[in-house]
C-alpha cells in the first residue's frame, strides 16, 4: 500500500512539474501561430495585387531597322491569355503614304506582300473595308481620284499634299448633270443598283461589267461623247455615268454632245487631300482614348469583343505608326478590343489613331516580311494596303 501511495504522489509531483515548464512554451507557441496566419493572409492578397499589376503590364521592345524606322513588339498579359501585336513607326521626313489597289483596279484581289511588292514598298498594311467583289467600302481618294464611297459618315485617314496626315470624319456628297437634269451620285466604281447613278473611271478597270438594263453615258472634258447600253469602255481621260431604272428616265433626254458635270464634295477639311481611305472607327484623339464604332454604326463584330486588329496611328510629331494585332491564337495571341488597341496606340506614342479592317485580314508587311502570324495561317486575298515608301 505504501508503495502504490508513492507512486500516485510521484506521478502527480511530474505532472505538475511539466505543467509548469512546457505549457507556456505551447502556449507561446499557439499564440505565435496565430500571429504568423493573418500576415500570411495580408501577403497572399497583395501577391494577388501584384499578379493582377503583371497582368496588364506591356512589355515593348524596339529596334531601329533603318534611318527614320523603327518596328516594335508589343506583349501584353491579359486574364483571357496573351496579345501579341507589332507597330511600325516611320518619320514622315523620309517616308511618304500611298494608298494602293491591286493591279491599281477595285475588282482586284491579292495578298499584302504581292500589292507591295508590286509599288516598292517598304511597308504595307491591309487598311479599307472590302466587299468580296473587290470593292471599297468606304470614301476612297487616291492621288486626287475617287475610288470609293459610302453612305455612313466614318472615320478618315487624309494625307495632305505635305505628307502630312490626318483623322477625322468623312461624308461624301455627289451629284451628277447631264444636259439639264441633275441627281445624285448612289456609288463611284460599283455595282449598278435599282435606280442607281454610278461613276466609273479608271480604277475600275477598262469597262463597266455593266448590264443592258443600265444606261452609260461616256463623260469626256464636261460633255457627253457616247450613250450606250451594256458593258461599256471607260475612258482612261473621262469617265462613265451609269443610270438604272427611274435615273434612266430621269436623264433620257440627255444627248451626245450635251454638257456632263460631275461634282464631288467632301468638305474643306477634305478638300485638298491627295489620298483619303475611310475606314474606322477612330480610337484615340489628342491623346485620349475615343472610340467611335458606336455612333459610327459599325457591327457589332467590329465594335464588340476580341479579333486580330490593324489600324494607323500619328505621333506628336506627325510620324506614322502601321499597326496589327495577332488573335484567334490562344497560346500566342488572343486578340484584343478597340479598346485595348486604343490603349496600346498610346503605350507606343500615338495621340491620333484609327482601326482599319481586321480579322484574318490584319496583316504587316515590312522589307517583304509577313512580320505578324495571320490568324488564318496564311496571307488572305484581299483588295487594298497602305503602303509605306521611300522617299
Amino acid at each position: 500500500m505504501y508503495i502504490k501511495n508513492q507512486f500516485y504522489v510521484c506521478v502527480f509531483v511530474l505532472t505538475v512539474i511539466f505543467s509548469a515548464v512546457f505549457a507556456p512554451t505551447f502556449a507561446f507557441a499557439a499564440k505565435n501561430v496565430a500571429i504568423l496566419t493573418e500576415p500570411t493572409e495580408e501577403i497572399s492578397s497583395v501577391v494577388e495585387e501584384e499578379k493582377k499589376a503583371e497582368l496588364n503590364k506591356p512589355e515593348i521592345t524596339s529596334v531601329e531597322i533603318a534611318p527614320g524606322l523603327t518596328e516594335k513588339t508589343y506583349k501584353v498579359w491579359k486574364k483571357d491569355g496573351p496579345i501579341t501585336a507589332y507597330f511600325l513607326e516611320a518619320d514622315k521626313n523620309y517616308y511618304s503614304l500611298l494608298p494602293a489597289l491591286d493591279k491599281d483596279k477595285v475588282p482586284g484581289r491579292d495578298v499584302v506582300s504581292k500589292i507591295a511588292a508590286e509599288h516598292n514598298a517598304v511597308a504595307a498594311v491591309n487598311s479599307f473595308y472590302f466587299a468580296l467583289n473587290g470593292e471599297i467600302l468606304g470614301v476612297t481618294r487616291i492621288n486626287g481620284k475617287t475610288a470609293g464611297t459610302t453612305y455612313f459618315n466614318r472615320t478618315a485617314l487624309g494625307v495632305r499634299q505635305d505628307g502630312s496626315a490626318h483623322i477625322g470624319k468623312i461624308s461624301y456628297d455627289g451629284y451628277v448633270t447631264l444636259g439639264d437634269v441633275t441627281l445624285p451620285v448612289s456609288g463611284v466604281d460599283a455595282v449598278c443598283g435599282e435606280n442607281g447613278v454610278v461613276v466609273y473611271n479608271s480604277f475600275y478597270g477598262d469597262s463597266t461589267k455593266t448590264n443592258e438594263y443600265v444606261t452609260n453615258y461616256v463623260v469626256v472634258d464636261g460633255k457627253i461623247t457616247a450613250i450606250q447600253n451594256g458593258d461599256t469602255l471607260i475612258p482612261e481621260n473621262g469617265a462613265v455615268v451609269g443610270v438604272h431604272g427611274t435615273s434612266t428616265d430621269a436623264f433620257k433626254g440627255a444627248q451626245v454632245g450635251d454638257r456632263a458635270i460631275i461634282f464631288e464634295n467632301l468638305g474643306e477639311e477634305w478638300s485638298g487631300d491627295l489620298h483619303i481611305l475611310g475606314v474606322g472607327p477612330r480610337l484615340a484623339q489628342d491623346g485620349q482614348i475615343h472610340n467611335t464604332a458606336l455612333e459610327e454604326e459599325f457591327p457589332k463584330d467590329i465594335r464588340v469583343g476580341r479579333n486580330p486588329r490593324a489600324g494607323f496611328g500619328i505621333t506628336r510629331e506627325g510620324n506614322y505608326i502601321f499597326a496589327v494585332v495577332d488573335g484567334r491564337q490562344p497560346k500566342h495571341s488572343i486578340g484584343a478590343t478597340l479598346e485595348e488597341f486604343a490603349e496600346m496606340f498610346l503605350d507606343i506614342g500615338a495621340t491620333d489613331a484609327m482601326n482599319f479592317d481586321g480579322g484574318a485580314s490584319a496583316e504587316l508587311v515590312i522589307n517583304g516580311e509577313i512580320i505578324n502570324s495571320p490568324s488564318a495561317g496564311k496571307e488572305r486575298n484581299i483588295g487594298d494596303a497602305l503602303l509605306l515608301i521611300r522617299k
